[in-house]
């Protein structure tokens, strides 16, 4: 396998910008609208590229297999031939690889993220140093642990071996967030917490309707889960593999297909959260995983 996106035929034309409020890149992706397809530039992390494609409806992309293994997350809208949506039915865990050449969109067309895993990835995260990243603007996309992002509102993140990173912004064409992209790990038994993403929304943490998708799993046992009450007990578990990721966790109308919303605008969500697994081998290993947190004007289930 060589080394590189799979997407490298086709030059990139999407604006970048530091985004100076939230952190992270700004992507200027186009809308539904968009005649030609808007392709963003290539970023790298621990052997993965990256790159964000708007594709029109019934437009065709070719996909080089000799890159590495390619897998599609689709963000909004939908792929044809072999079809793709944005999330997995309820309870679902799915696989996005694509062993194909080519990928279509469909109906409105579709706006996705390509990952690329090159043969420089290894088998397993052991270490933060392992996950810089590298693109333009790389700079923008900084570490920070749980505890020092969330220490002043909560001590729960204080000693975890758990980091964030300021991520991706895809705009709609008037400006409008389509999704924020981030990344995350958890070291070994760290749990990310059991919450429901119902506090008021503001400006520097719109609401969202989430899924996650791996690029690592540590121990191979980490996973979403679902409970009755932060005090729960008993928790339903979902392990989830490199490359997969989950259906909805949040409420949605069974026939507009769209996210119901709090009175305060939040996003409904029952209580869920992530945790890594555990193993008795010696060293660290990390859950890798990517956030897509859409903006409930466009996220159907």
């Amino acid at each position: 396998m060589s080394s590189g996106s799979a997407l490298k035929e086709l030059p990139p034309n999407a604006p970048v910008a530091v985004n100076q409020q939230r952190g992270g890149l700004d992507l200027r992706m186009g809308g539904v609208q968009s005649a030609d397809p808007v392709v963003s530039p290539v970023w790298s992390v621990a052997g993965w590229c990256m790159q964000f494609v708007r594709l029109p409806a019934g437009t065709s992309l070719g996909l080089d297999q000799a890159a590495g293994r390619v897998y599609v997350k689709v963000i909004q809208g939908e792929l044809a031939a072999a079809p793709k949506s944005p999330f997995p039915g309820v309870g679902e865990i799915a696989d996005t690889r694509v062993t194909d050449d080519q990928i279509s969109a469909a109906g409105e067309g579709a706006l996705i993220c390509v990952f690329t895993e090159t043969d420089a990835v290894r088998d397993n995260v052991t270490s933060m140093a392992e996950l810089e990243f590298q693109g333009p603007d790389a700079d923008a996309l900084r570490w920070k642990s749980f505890e020092e992002k969330f220490g002043a509102f909560t001590d729960f993140f204080d000693g975890q071996d758990a980091h964030m990173v300021f991520g991706f912004h895809l705009l709609d064409d008037d400006g409008s967030e389509i999704v924020y992209v981030h990344f995350w790990t958890a070291g070994k038994g760290v749990d990310l917490s059991t919450h429901n993403h119902g506090n008021d929304p503001s400006p520097l943490a719109p609401a969202f309707a989430e899924v996650h998708w791996v690029l690592n799993n540590g121990t191979g046992k980490g996973g979403m889960y679902r409970c009755d009450s932060p005090d729960a007990t008993t928790k339903e578990r979902f392990p989830m593999r490199r490359g997969q990721e989950h259906g909805p966790y949040f409420d949605f109308d069974p026939d507009t297909r769209e996210p119901k919303l709090r009175e305060n605008g939040a996003v409904s969500y029952p209580w869920h959260g992530w945790e890594a697994g555990a193993d008795d081998k010696p060293g660290q290993a990390y859950d890798f995983v990517a956030a897509f947190e859409i903006n409930p004007r466009y996220a159907r289930v």
